[in-house]
């Protein structure tokens, strides 16, 4: 190769690393802050690598009704809701995978309602296009979303280019500051009742058994994950007026114990945990922010009694931060 050509292919190798990173950096600037109702990686890489006790995962089910900072004050473990909304088996799996790489939990929970849901819900341009990016947000890309959306999703630019006329400098100053803790830990507060709940509970309409059966086997991928890292995994159904009929939740319990996957259905429990339907469901699905934390209460001393985890050992730093997400709370 001449000296000439060797010069015209530095200039272009150099041309399109300047345009990849204006194009990362335009994307990071026009894709809104995420700091609820799920999807919030940007916190939860702030938290110290190896700090925390367990991960909640599964959907809203997940982020409105556990709050980790009331656990905290509970019974001092420490935790994360790493949730998304309507997130499907399939992203919850890569959302594990990504979770698992600065975190070694010694429990995983998955509130299980997804195993009911479409291969595709309605939050695969937030669910999968906020996974930071790396291998597990192309697994996401090519097996959990849509793939009308993928070329979004590989290119947030696609997405989110018409936001320059409303973009305003503090929304440029937190997309491009670093990674802060909150106190939120992966929980979304709703306050109240919409009151759409209902006089008598509501019994879902479930999809096809084939629907179910391929979010089985994602479920069993997340389960396998998680042995072979030494971490329990554990599928959960947590209390709810929206229901899951009682004979598909005895098929489930035989099909989870069929791959030797621990289940916990909570799904009628309110009374043993103190639960108050008139007081504590913002709707049919979820629990507002008293109910959350009754039930995060009650989840803190079975987490420490039944369960048997232990509060790992924290530096005086993350002590301190914990204690003043508790306080938050508190007030």
């Amino acid at each position: 190769m001449t000296e000439k050509r060797w010069k015209h292919c530095c200039w272009a190798l150099a041309f399109l690393a300047i345009a990849a990173l204006l194009i990362a950096l335009l994307s990071c600037v026009l894709r809104p802050v995420r700091t609820s109702y799920g999807a919030v990686w940007k916190p939860y890489l702030a938290e110290p690598d190896n700090s925390l006790d367990y991960l909640w995962m599964g959907s809203s089910y997940a982020y409105c009704d556990l709050n980790p900072a009331v656990l905290y004050d509970a019974c001092g473990l420490t935790g994360y809701v790493v949730a998304g909304p309507e997130l499907t088996l399939s992203q919850s799996y890569w959302y594990l995978r990504e979770a698992l790489k600065t975190q070694t939990p010694a429990a995983v929970y998955l509130e299980a309602t997804s195993l009911f849901f479409e291969k595709y819900q309605n939050y695969s341009q937030i669910n999968v296009g906020y996974l930071p990016a790396g291998f597990n947000k192309l697994g996401a890309v090519f097996t959990a979303a849509e793939p009308e959306l993928r070329s979004g999703l590989l290119c947030d630019l696609i997405f989110y280019h018409g936001r320059w006329k409303e973009l305003t400098a503090s929304e440029v100053w937190k997309a491009l500051s670093p990674p802060e803790t909150d106190v939120y830990k992966g929980y979304t507060c709703v306050e109240g009742s919409d009151g759409t709940r209902g006089e008598t509970p509501y019994i879902r309409t479930l999809n096809e058994e084939a629907v179910y059966m391929e979010n089985l086997e994602w479920l069993d991928k997340m389960a396998r994950l998680c042995e072979e890292k030494g971490i329990a995994f554990t599928a959960v159904l947590h209390p709810t007026w929206s229901r899951i009929p009682a004979e598909t939740r005895e098929k489930l319990a035989d099909d989870l114990s069929e791959r030797q996957i621990s289940f916990l259905d909570w799904t009628e429990a309110e009374d043993s945990m103190g639960i108050v339907p008139d007081a504590h469901y913002y709707d049919a699905g979820h629990l507002n922010r008293e109910g959350a934390e009754v039930f995060s209460r009650w989840v803190g001393r079975f987490l420490t009694g039944e369960e048997g985890l232990t509060p790992r050992t924290q530096t005086t730093e993350n002590t301190w931060n914990w204690q003043q997400a508790a306080a938050f709370w508190a007030q």
